[in-house]
C-alpha cells in the first residue's frame, strides 16, 4: 500500500443544502437538461423520492438539509480531517432558510470554502460573504436574455439580475482585497451554443474571473453534439481569444466529450471518490455528484444516511472502508473525472507508474 492511501477523510465534501429550485432548466424542446431532473440519468433515480413537489417544474422536490444536522455536519467534517466545503445543487443553495448561518459556522471552522449557484437569490450580506470564499461559480449557460428565459423557464430580467450579481460580487472581492475567485458557468448545449461567444464576453464585462464552457452530460452520451461538434470547437476558439491576464476561458467540452464517448471507465481504482465525497439534502452520503441521488452512488447503502450517524464516525466505519475497497469504477455508465482518476491508477495500480512518488 501507498504511503498515504487511502487518505483518512475525503479533502472535500460537496454539501447540498437544498434540493430546491426556483428555476426549471429545459431545452426549447420542453426536455429537462439539469441531471438531477432528467428522467433516466442516473442521479435522478432517487431525487423526488417521497419529498413533496414544487411548482416549479416537475421534478423539484421541497427538500433542505436540517439546518442543526448542517451545522452539527460541519463540526463532524471539521473532526475527520476535512478541508474544503462545497455548497452546490441538488437545486439551489441560497434558498435553504438558513444558508447565511451555515456558511458563517463553515468559515468560522476555517473551511476553504465554495459555491456554486445560479446567483438569483443573493443578498447584499452574502455577497459581502462570499468575499471569504475559496472560489464561486454562477451558472448561466446563456449568452442573451431571450436564451437564459426559455432555457431556466424565468423572467427574462432575471439574465441582467444576475449579470449584476456577478458584477457586486467582483467589486466586493476588488475592494476587499480578497483571493476568491469568480467564475461563470457555461454549459454548452444544442439551443445555446451560438451564443458562446456572447457569453464569454457578458462573464468578461461583468467582473467575472473566467469562464468554464462544457457539455452536458445526460443518457444520450455524446449524440445530442455529434453533428455540431466542430461548429463548438470554432466558436470556442473564436471566444478564447477574449482572454486576458486576468480572464480566463476554460474549454472543458472537448474533455467532457471525451468522456461520454468512453462511457464506462477503464481503469480499476475510483480514487475520486475517497478525496471528495457528497452528502444529499436527504443526508445520504454519495459517492460523487454523477451518482448521487442513485442507489448504486449510496455509500455503504442506507448505513451511510447521517441523520442519526456521525460524519467522523462513518468515515472511519468498516462498511465505508469495505464499500470503496470492493467498489467497481468499470460498472459505471460514464465518469467526468477520467483524467484524475487514471492519474492515480498509474500510481496506485499493481504494476504503477513512478511509484516511488506517491
Amino acid at each position: 500500500m501507498h504511503e498515504g492511501w487511502p487518505p483518512k477523510a475525503p479533502s472535500q465534501v460537496q454539501m447540498i443544502l437544498s434540493d430546491l429550485c426556483q428555476m426549471d432548466c429545459v431545452s426549447p424542446d420542453g426536455d429537462p437538461w439539469c441531471a438531477y431532473r432528467m428522467p433516466g440519468y442516473s442521479s435522478n433515480e432517487l431525487f423526488v423520492s417521497d419529498s413533496e413537489v414544487s411548482k416549479f417544474g416537475h421534478s423539484n422536490p421541497k427538500r433542505f438539509m436540517p439546518t442543526d444536522r448542517a451545522l452539527g455536519l460541519l463540526d463532524e467534517m471539521k473532526a475527520a480531517g476535512v478541508k474544503g466545503l462545497q455548497l452546490t445543487g441538488g437545486g439551489e443553495p441560497l434558498l435553504h432558510p438558513d444558508h447565511k448561518r451555515i456558511m458563517e459556522r463553515a468559515l468560522e471552522l476555517d473551511f476553504k470554502c465554495s459555491l456554486v449557484s445560479n446567483g438569483l437569490a443573493l443578498t447584499s450580506e452574502v455577497k459581502r460573504l462570499l468575499a471569504k470564499f475559496s472560489w464561486v461559480r454562477i451558472s448561466i449557460d446563456a449568452g442573451t436574455e431571450e436564451t437564459y428565459s426559455k432555457t431556466r423557464t424565468t423572467h427574462p430580467d432575471n439574465y441582467q439580475k444576475v449579470l449584476r450579481n456577478v458584477a457586486d460580487i467582483s467589486r466586493v472581492i476588488a475592494e476587499s482585497g480578497s483571493d476568491c475567485v469568480l467564475g461563470i458557468g457555461f454549459v454548452v448545449m444544442p439551443h445555446n451554443w451560438i451564443e458562446i461567444e456572447q457569453g464569454v464576453l457578458a462573464a468578461k464585462e461583468h467582473g467575472a474571473h473566467n469562464i468554464r464552457l462544457s457539455a452536458m452530460f445526460s443518457p444520450q452520451d455524446e449524440k445530442p453534439y455529434i453533428y455540431i461538434y466542430h461548429a463548438i470547437k470554432d466558436n470556442i476558439a473564436i471566444a478564447k481569444r477574449h482572454e486576458t491576464e486576468s480572464f480566463k476561458v476554460y474549454d472543458l467540452f472537448g474533455d467532457r466529450i471525451e468522456d461520454l464517448r468512453l462511457g464506462n471507465p477503464d481503469y480499476p481504482i475510483c480514487a475520486k471518490m475517497y478525496y471528495c465525497t457528497y452528502i444529499g439534502a436527504d443526508l445520504n452520503t454519495f459517492m460523487c455528484c454523477v451518482y448521487a441521488y442513485s442507489e448504486r452512488g449510496k455509500i455503504a447503502g442506507n448505513l451511510g444516511n447521517l441523520k442519526n450517524r456521525r460524519f467522523d464516525e462513518f468515515w472511519a466505519s468498516e462498511e465505508r472502508k469495505a464499500f470503496m475497497a470492493n467498489f467497481d469504477p468499470t460498472k459505471c455508465e460514464r465518469c467526468q473525472f477520467n483524467p484524475a482518476n487514471r492519474a492515480m491508477n498509474s500510481i496506485l495500480g499493481p504494476k504503477p507508474l513512478h511509484g516511488e512518488f506517491p
